[in-house]
């Protein structure tokens, strides 16, 4: 019955009187052959494409091959695309799709949709397989935008699988909203997988004649229960998280990261201790491209840092605000400054109360390399940034976006005049070992003695004066950030700026009695 009325509705469309003026091409759009069952061997009246493929057949918009059959499972080509959107075109506007040969063989359709804008971009390799983000972007130009006029309501973000800023989303989301695209699964378009035959015949017949395009509802409460898997977290969020490099005044390499870019116009987030008194930043986005990097403000206390990365029309995610034990996230970024990756988690606690500030703990592993780097939800919403794990990786903590609220910085400015601009308070500081924060002063301790050994100064705190140790040092490593130091080991501190001083910490005992020590050493001392 559905077949029966398919194929009443194809004949309605081709016997049509006049037709609104913004739709006067598809006029154009008739039948040049008849098409029998049995034309194919490989497709059946049984198979869900069957009247797509006798359409676009009888339209002589998709073909067969010399061995009887249309493979319906074999992956188009960037070639075969083109060729199809500059057919539609031009039958669209004249009623005709005569073509001259060329070599190779695509050259004529490029060449014509180059001319009539409807491709944006080159291709490399245009016998490379098409996927189905690009086979839209080449389809979307191949009509005018009045003929693909929305009878959906899709929100920009509400396909589960592409994000508002994701490469070719807008002509995704217009050919959701003109119903010539569907999706599948809650509305899930796989962008990046291969597209075949068969759905090329379902999709340009949808093109061609505009009775068969698709009611397609997407609820806004629809992403929320969709949990997307790891690879569709990487392929959807990929693109808005980068590497992160710092390098000191003389161009020297001082660390790695990863942040995440939440705007179009590049306002990112990404580890305060990643920026803090380093000459110069520049981000590794996901395709190879790098870009400087500018720092609008930090905190330390939550080790967030408010940066941009310079451009516009740059790859984003779009944020959530809050997550719930026992919910599925997964940390995104550069471990150990290599390739991109993804790990899955749970959330363990959505405010873990033994930092400064509450942060997100789960069990998403993350190594060094992954700070700065997003924690995102099971709809590819970014909610926090990676800061930190625990010993072996069983946990790792993550601080909500929100943090960012508290942030200043009017604009921003280069990682260098940053630098200047924000010197350390050296009345908090040791004398004599600027900027190295001077743990009584932050702590409210007492000094119970000092010493010196070949290079080294080291002052004692009782540690039965630290009644609240834990917070005492997390408020020192807070004010060693602060400072430009950053941890250079498991056990040690130095600057980022260029001061040459190492900062250790060591329970320990002196004459006698049990004492914290910090360790100050100049850069030359082992």
């Amino acid at each position: 019955m559905k077949k029966r009325l398919l194929s009443l509705l194809l004949s309605a469309a081709l016997l049509c009187g006049a037709l609104p003026t913004a739709f006067a091409g598809y006029e154009n759009f008739t039948a040049k052959t008849t098409y029998t069952d049995g034309r194919f061997s490989d497709v059946s009246t049984a198979d869900w494409f069957y009247e797509n493929v006798r359409a676009s057949y009888e339209y002589d918009l998709v073909n067969g091959f010399s061995d009887g059959k249309f493979h319906p499972n074999e992956n188009l080509t960037i070639g075969q695309a083109i060729k199809l959107a500059a057919c539609l075109n031009s039958l669209y506007s004249s009623g005709t799709a005569d073509f001259a040969s060329s070599t190779p063989w695509y050259q004529t359709y490029v060449d014509y949709a180059q001319r009539n804008g409807i491709l944006t971009r080159t291709f490399d390799n245009c016998n490379a397989p098409a996927t189905r983000s690009e086979f839209a972007a080449v389809l979307a130009g191949a009509l005018p935008r009045g003929a693909l006029h929305p009878i959906n309501s899709i929100a920009d973000g509400a396909i589960p699988d592409v994000s508002a800023s994701a490469e070719n989303a807008d002509a995704i989301y217009l050919l959701y909203r003109a119903g010539v695209l569907t999706g599948s699964n809650g509305g899930r378009f796989k962008p990046n997988d291969p597209i075949r035959r068969s759905e090329v015949a379902a999709i340009i017949t949808r093109m061609a004649v505009p009775s068969l395009r698709q009611s397609v509802t997407i609820d806004t409460d629809t992403p929320a229960k969709i949990v997307l898997s790891a690879d569709e977290i990487l392929a959807k969020c990929g693109p808005a998280v980068f590497k992160l490099t710092s390098y000191d005044a003389r161009g020297n390499l001082l660390g790695m990261g990863s942040g995440v870019v939440l705007s179009a116009n590049g306002d990112a987030v990404t580890c305060g201790h990643l920026v803090n008194g380093v000459a110069r930043l520049v981000a590794e986005m996901a395709d190879g491209t790098k870009r400087e990097v500018s720092i609008y403000a930090l905190d330390a206390d939550s080790d967030i840092a408010h940066i941009r990365v310079v451009g516009t029309g740059l790859p984003y995610l779009e944020t959530a605000s809050s997550l719930s034990t026992g919910d599925i996230v997964y940390a995104l970024g550069y471990p150990g400054g290599g390739a991109e990756k993804v790990t899955e988690g749970k959330v363990l606690d959505a405010a873990n109360g033994d930092y400064l500030v509450p942060m997100i703990e789960t069990t998403a592993k993350v190594v060094s390399g992954n700070s700065g780097g997003a924690l995102i939800d099971g709809q590819g919403r970014v909610v926090a940034v990676t800061v930190s794990s625990r010993t072996g990786g069983s946990s790792s903590f993550s601080v909500p976006l929100s943090v960012l609220d508290k942030l200043g910085g009017a604009s921003a400015v280069t990682p260098a005049e940053y630098s200047r601009t924000h010197k350390p308070d050296k009345d908090k500081c040791y004398d004599n070992l600027y900027p190295v924060p001077d743990f009584g002063e932050i702590s409210g301790a007492s000094l119970f003695a000092t010493s010196r050994d070949r290079g080294t100064t080291c002052f004692y705190y009782a540690l039965s004066e630290l009644p609240d140790l834990d917070r005492q040092l997390l408020r020192y490593y807070a004010a060693l950030g602060e400072n430009t130091f950053y941890q250079f080991t498991e056990s040690s501190f130095t600057s980022s700026a260029g001061y040459l001083l190492s900062v250790k910490l060591y329970e320990t005992t002196w004459e006698g009695t049990n004492v914290l020590g910090v360790f100050v050493s100049g850069m030359q001392t082992s």
